[in-house]
C-alpha cells in the first residue's frame, strides 16, 4: 500500500462473502450431497421419493427463495424452505425429529462444496486493517445460517479478521435492503457516507450500498462493463488492487466533503 500512517482510520470497510471473499466451491457436489442425505433421512421415515423428483423440488424451492431475497431483500427462513419441500412431497413435517434432521443436512451442505478464499483476499484484509480501516463482513444467507458461516470462516482463517459480522439470517432482511447497510453504519457508530461496501453483485452490493447512502466498490474480476444508469463507483479485478483503491477513494471522498463544506462557509 502506498503512503504512510493510517489513511483508512475513521472508515468502515464492509465486504460481501460469497463470490467476493470466498469462492462458491463445487456447488454440484454440495447439491448432490444434500439430495442423497435428504433421501436417506426420508427413507428412514418410510418415504421414498425418486431422486429426480426430490432434486427438482429442492432446487426449485431454493431458487424461489433466492429470487425473493435478491429482488426484494426478503429473508427466507431455513425451516420454511425445508417445510416447503416436505409439503410438496405430501410428507407430514411434524413427524418426530424429521424436520430437525433435514435441517442439519440442509444447513451444512455448503461445507461439501469446499469453498476457498479468493486469491489475495487475506493479504488485502491485513493491509486494510493496518491502514486503520474497520472491517465488517456483510453477507446474505440462504440455506446456511450464521453459526455454520462462522465455522466455515474459522476453518478458512478469516473469522478473526473482522470487527463485526452481519448475516441476513440474523437481521431478518437481506441485501439490497437499505436496513442492512444502515445496520453496518449504526454498529460502527459512523454515518453511512463513511461506510464503503465491497462486493461482486451490482444489484445487492453496489445498488444496495449506494441506495443506503454508503459508498461502493465493485469486485469485477471479469472487467465487465458498468451499467450507464449507475452512479460512478470504483471497481477492481485483483485483490492486490483493493487497499490502494480504498485509500484513493476515501481520500477523494473526504476532499469532496471538505470542498462542499468550505463552499457553504
Amino acid at each position: 500500500m502506498t503512503g504512510s500512517g493510517r489513511p483508512l482510520a475513521g472508515w468502515t470497510v464492509s465486504l460481501d462473502l460469497w463470490g467476493t471473499l470466498i469462492t462458491h466451491g463445487d456447488r454440484k457436489a454440495a447439491d448432490a450431497w444434500r439430495i442423497t442425505e435428504f433421501g436417506r433421512v426420508l427413507h428412514a421415515y418410510g418415504h421414498r421419493p425418486a431422486p429426480e423428483q426430490l432434486s427438482e423440488i429442492v432446487g426449485r424451492t431454493r431458487a424461489e427463495a433466492a429470487h425473493q431475497q435478491r429482488t426484494a431483500g426478503a429473508q427466507p427462513g431455513v425451516e420454511a424452505q425445508v417445510g416447503a419441500v416436505l409439503d410438496e412431497l405430501g410428507i407430514d413435517r411434524d413427524a418426530p425429529d424429521l424436520l430437525k434432521l433435514l435441517l442439519a443436512v440442509h444447513t451444512h451442505a455448503v461445507l461439501r462444496a469446499c469453498p476457498q478464499p479468493i486469491p489475495g483476499a487475506r493479504e488485502a484484509l491485513d493491509a486494510i486493517k493496518a491502514a486503520g480501516g474497520r472491517l465488517v463482513l456483510t453477507s446474505n444467507t440462504l440455506a446456511t445460517p450464521s453459526d455454520v458461516h462462522r465455522l466455515l470462516l474459522s476453518d478458512l482463517g478469516l473469522l478473526d479478521q473482522f470487527d463485526n459480522l452481519l448475516f441476513s439470517g440474523d437481521l431478518g432482511v437481506a441485501k439490497p435492503r437499505p436496513e442492512v447497510f444502515a445496520t453496518v453504519a449504526e454498529r460502527a457508530v459512523m454515518p453511512p457516507g463513511r461506510v464503503v461496501h465491497v462486493g461482486d453483485d451490482l444489484l445487492t452490493d453496489v445498488d444496495g450500498a449506494l441506495g443506503a447512502g454508503c459508498r461502493a466498490i465493485h469486485y469485477n474480476p471479469g472487467r465487465e462493463a458498468s451499467r450507464p444508469h449507475v452512479p460512478d463507483f470504483a471497481d477492481f479485478a485483483d485483490f492486490a488492487e483493493l487497499p490502494d483503491l480504498l485509500v484513493s477513494s476515501c481520500s477523494a471522498a473526504l476532499a469532496e466533503l471538505t470542498s462542499r463544506s468550505a463552499s457553504h462557509d
